[in-house]
């Protein structure tokens, strides 16, 4: 299930703890070098980290680009990442004006490969590996929980477009405390973030069982809810037939944006088999309502009325 890996790199200053906070986006890794000895493991490691360097992009599942990371190592095993994500809102943090400033670190000794990403004083913890066609697969991981054993059905998939480290000009860095100000942002942040590792964790449910569940419980498996700002709240839309499922994060406070997520059943290429796509959708104004269902179009569905899709 998605733990939120990158996913998106919002902190929150919550009483007195700083919250970090990113579904969806995160995560840049260096290639596996074979070790014989000792005597190579600081240099494989510096060409690992070398692999690492430069510009990436990271998409959907449906392949639409979410956004872009900037990897530029200090030594061996550390740097510093920029993340440019599609979740930052219009306006002063709009996508290429404005990145989230960030420390990486590699380990080479473990297996899976590790990687962490660090934004003001949380971690998170992930996996990765590195195929021969020089794609980067991350394990999906949420700040302050413990790290993937193994990559998911649907990891985070990451692509160099380029060798460039820095950043330009025209791009504003936001670092920790400029993040903790934005506390709508981080809160809304936080709660798309538990939505979108809901909705992964249905599709493993349904690849597993054939069907998808209502159980709150079971579906945020491994992860800690922030129930102060937000109630989540999952519908079963289609009693008959169980296929569509509406999950929901309704703010508790005012000033807050609410998120709806569907799940529902498709026709498989494959004969006699179905496939599953996710709908996120994103309220156009703050509110408190619980959103309604979303709508069909065609064999698909929209999102409800006053709202707007975004990446799942």
């Amino acid at each position: 299930m998605q733990r939120l890996i990158f996913s998106k790199l919002f902190t929150d200053r919550s009483n007195k703890s700083v919250r970090l906070v990113f579904f969806v986006l995160i995560s840049l890794i260096v290639v596996e070098l074979l070790i014989g000895c000792n005597n190579l493991v600081k240099d494989s490691q510096s060409v690992n980290n070398q692999k690492l360097s430069g510009t990436w992009e990271f998409k959907n599942q449906d392949g639409v680009k979410n956004g872009t990371a900037i990897f530029d190592p200090k030594n061996d095993l550390d740097g510093d990442v920029y993340i440019l994500s599609n979740d930052l809102p219009s306006g002063d943090l709009a996508l290429g004006k404005t990145a989230i400033a960030g420390k990486y670190k590699i380990n080479k000794s473990k297996n899976p490969l590790e990687l962490d990403l660090t934004f003001g004083d949380l971690t998170t913890q992930t996996i990765y590996e590195i195929g021969d066609d020089g794609q980067l697969k991350i394990a999906n991981a949420v700040p302050d929980q413990p790290r993937p054993t193994t990559l998911d059905t649907q990891p985070q998939r990451l692509s160099k477009v380029s060798d460039n480290t820095s950043i330009t000009n025209d791009i504003k860095v936001l670092r920790s405390p400029d993040l903790v100000s934005s506390s709508a942002l981080i809160r809304e942040a936080e709660s798309k973030s538990y939505i979108r590792a809901i909705l992964r964790s249905q599709q493993q449910i349904f690849q597993e069982k054939g069907q998808f569940s209502t159980d709150i419980n079971q579906l945020a498996s491994g992860l800690s809810l922030n129930l102060e700002f937000y109630n989540y709240k999952i519908t079963l839309l289609d009693t008959t037939s169980g296929l569509l499922v509406q999950h929901s994060a309704i703010p508790l406070k005012n000033g807050l944006k609410a998120y709806t997520g569907i799940i529902y059943a498709i026709a498989s290429s494959e004969a006699n088999q179905k496939a599953t796509k996710p709908l996120l959708c994103e309220s156009n104004i703050p509110t408190k309502v619980i959103p309604t269902s979303p709508k069909k179009q065609d064999e698909d569905y929209i999102c409800p009325n006053n709202y707007i899709r975004i990446n799942p």
